[in-house]
């Protein structure tokens, strides 16, 4: 077993780097992956947007260089995953891997992963996160500053853990969830598929899937439409 977590770098094939959704959080995983490769910043080299004109106003140096639902991967081409709702990450993940897409990891300098956690493909680690023993994040997770994971804990694909969220030990999270601000899920708790856990809610009982949790302690009612 490793002593220590390697943070992936883009492969010496990757001649650009574009970010896949250019809103708030696209242009923060463009800062991120910026700072955590600065040997290979210059390749970040455009965004993916549906909206041409989203980055007019922000100080962002990046331009968009086409639509997901069109882009065809070029050799030499890599992808981050910038989109922070987890029914369209997904939507939109999977046209572009239909296509060739390669999805990059970034794990950001500042966050804590121990060596035995076991991160999948286009995962995104944001500042200040905590990575503990023996964790998993499935594939297109995120995890945003000052998020945590307690030992043995595990994310599902696609889902997302908004700022300061937090998984207590061996509590599980499935598949295209999404946890608010300072939302909690409690120790050895599990969270079903495509549920929604409020800001500053906590999940201390199991939670099915499509559910919506509110309130501390958290309250579940089933969700009348997808949203996240």
């Amino acid at each position: 077993m490793p002593t220590s977590f390697t943070r992936p770098l883009p492969p010496a094939d990757c001649r650009r780097i574009l970010i896949v959704g250019a809103g708030g959080f696209g242009r923060e995983v463009a800062e991120w992956a910026r700072q955590t490769w600065p040997d290979h910043a210059h390749l970040v080299a455009g965004m993916l947007s549906e909206d041409a004109d989203c980055l007019a106003g922000t100080g962002c140096p990046l331009a968009i260089v086409g639509r997901p639902r069109d882009f065809e991967p070029a050799a030499g081409d890599c992808l981050l995953l910038g989109i922070g709702i987890p029914r369209v990450r997904r939507q939109v993940t999977e046209g572009l891997l239909a296509r060739g897409g390669r999805f990059l990891t970034v794990v950001h300098p500042t966050a804590v992963v121990a060596a035995s956690a076991r991160l999948g493909t286009g995962v995104v680690i944001c500042p200040q996160a905590v990575v503990s023993v023996d964790t998993r994040l499935g594939d297109f997770a995120v995890l945003n500053y000052h998020t945590s994971l307690g030992h043995d804990a595990s994310v599902g694909d696609y889902s997302v853990l908004s700022p300061y969220a937090t998984l207590g030990g061996s509590a599980t999270v499935g598949a295209d969830v999404f946890l608010g601000l300072h939302a909690t899920v409690g120790p050895r708790i599990s969270v079903g598929d495509r549920v929604v856990i409020s800001a500053n809610s906590c999940a201390l009982s199991p939670v099915p899937a499509d559910s919506l949790v509110y309130g501390v302690p958290g309250r579940s009612a089933p969700r009348i439409a997808p949203g996240m």
